[in-house]
């Protein structure tokens, strides 16, 4: 069946039932529950909230620096500056303070005047005592020291030695004394004080008379014999009288003259107890004196001359010192590297410990340049070169002696600038 349009067009008869078909199955769709598609997409939008516009405003602008501040501006406080740079001050004041604490030590030391009988020593003195062309050779004797004022003159070192801290050092170097013990240069015997006596003989200490072979007994530590060796005769009576106050033993005790006298400048010695203690008047450069035994000091009697003979028959004696100790010997010597050489030579192989605790050149050429400045007057008044490299001349002598090696060499005391030396020598075996 078929219609026909108005426009002349045929249309099938069927097209209604078609259309109603079409509805009939859009609305059993629509009765039907949607998909899972379909729910997903019929979800309804997040709604966009309305922008909010803000009014504008402007910037406030800067003011212009006015520039007259620029060119001057506000000087800042004492407490902003403080804590802007604290550090770097600080430790500037410390370095100051450091250097101020060496230039004043070293001022005590040096710049005082001289006694009133300093500037005479050289016309009272030996003849003896100038053998040297250069007036700068040191000799060993203080130019400022007389028999007259050896104990004032002992006495000024007092403070400067505290103030740098020498005298601790003193003690620490005093430990190190065991067994026969030699020290050179020991000048009035500053170190005496500190040493200890404890492993004298009891039998020597009490009578001065013992029969001790001097070897040393086991498990002891401390002085067995010591011997003190000083070219300065007014020196060696001050070490004199303060090794009576040292060993309690020897304020009894009668002192044995060996040689020659004391005040003859031709060498001689003064023993203690039996020879376990001795002061002998010699130069550094010249062959050591033996060790200090029992049983071979001079005596007028002959039964202890045969004593002495049989002992030592009987038991070779020992030849080395264990220790030997040197205390500012290198400045005042005309060839220091000479003296370590000849110290060498007396120390006992492997065991044996030299010690020395010298003054030279430091770590830093401000200070060094002090020194060079100063060494003319120091000399002029204790007779010594402070401003000489140990350093170098230790490495100069292990060089030229065989056998000869550095065990320590430190700068103690910091605050010295590295002027002060600590150097420990052995000799190999």
């Amino acid at each position: 069946m078929s219609v026909t349009t108005a426009r002349g067009l045929v249309r099938p008869g069927w097209l209604p039932w078609r259309q109603g078909h079409v509805c009939a199955s859009t609305s059993s769709r629509a009765s039907q529950p949607p998909s899972a598609h379909a729910r997903k997409t019929s979800r309804p939008h997040a709604v966009t909230p309305p922008r909010i516009t803000r009014p504008y405003k402007p910037a406030a602008q800067k003011p212009t620096p006015n520039p007259s501040s620029i060119n001057n501006p506000q000087p800042d406080s004492l407490q902003a500056l403080w804590r802007r740079s604290w550090l770097p001050l600080s430790g500037a004041a410390l370095l100051a303070g450091f250097l101020g604490f060496y230039i004043v030590g070293t001022a005590a030391a040096s710049l005082r005047e001289e006694c009133p009988c300093g500037a005479s020593s050289s016309s009272a003195s030996s003849p003896r005592e100038h053998t040297h062309d250069d007036d700068t050779t040191p000799t060993g004797r203080p130019p400022a020291l007389t028999g007259h004022n050896a104990e004032q003159f002992d006495q000024e070192l007092d403070f400067p030695e505290w103030w740098m801290g020498i005298t601790k050092l003193r003690r620490r170097l005093a430990e190190h004394a065991r067994g026969h013990v030699l020290e050179l240069a020991m000048g009035t015997g500053r170190n005496l004080e500190y040493y200890r006596w404890d492993d004298l003989d009891e039998s020597d200490s009490k009578t001065g008379t013992g029969t001790g072979t001097g070897t040393r007994a086991p498990n002891r530590r401390g002085i067995t014999s010591f011997t003190g060796l000083d070219i300065s005769v007014d020196m060696l009576d001050v070490a004199r009288k303060r090794l009576t106050r040292a060993v309690p033993p020897l304020a009894h005790a009668e002192p044995v003259v060996q040689g020659a006298t004391m005040a003859d400048h031709t060498g001689g010695q003064l023993a203690f107890l039996n020879n376990r203690l001795r002061l002998v008047h010699s130069d550094a450069h010249r062959a050591l004196p033996p060790l200090a035994l029992p049983g071979t000091a001079s005596s007028s009697s002959s039964s202890s001359s045969s004593s002495s003979t049989t002992t030592t028959m009987t038991q070779s004696p020992p030849r080395h010192y264990d220790t030997i100790i040197q205390t500012f010997g290198l400045c005042s010597v005309s060839d220091p590297i000479a003296v370590l050489c000849n110290l060498a030579s007396a120390i006992k192989p492997h065991t044996g410990r030299i010690v020395l605790l010298e003054h030279g050149k430091g770590w830093f050429g401000l200070v060094n340049g002090l020194l060079d400045r100063n060494a003319r007057k120091h000399f002029d008044k204790y007779g010594c070169w402070w401003n000489r490299d140990i350093e170098a001349l230790v490495e100069e002598a292990v060089r030229r002696t065989p056998g000869l090696e550095v065990v320590r060499l430190e700068r103690p005391n910091w605050l010295q600038m590295g002027t002060l030396v600590w150097v420990e020598l052995r000799v190999r075996a």
